[in-house]
């Protein structure tokens, strides 16, 4: 099975991929790049529910946030 890339940078997965495994429109997907150049999609499980891209992205990881202790730091310009 193949497919393309558009202009967009767009992939379209398949119909039956797409059902048989019960993906959405706007399922959030990773995206992996293994040392061989092979690419993975990998669909998250949970939505994003995170109040910024840095909780986003430590929860992709694996990582849990304690909201009590995290601090918000601004950046001098």
């Amino acid at each position: 099975m193949t497919t393309t890339l558009s202009v967009k940078g767009q992939i379209v997965i398949p119909h039956s991929v797409r059902s048989s495994h019960k993906l959405k429109a706007g399922t959030d997907f990773t995206v992996i790049v293994r040392n061989n150049g092979d690419i993975i999609l990998r669909p998250v499980k949970t939505r994003r529910h995170h109040a910024t891209l840095a909780g986003n992205l430590l929860a992709l990881s694996g990582l849990e946030i304690d909201s009590e202790r995290a601090v918000a730091r601004g950046v001098d310009l």
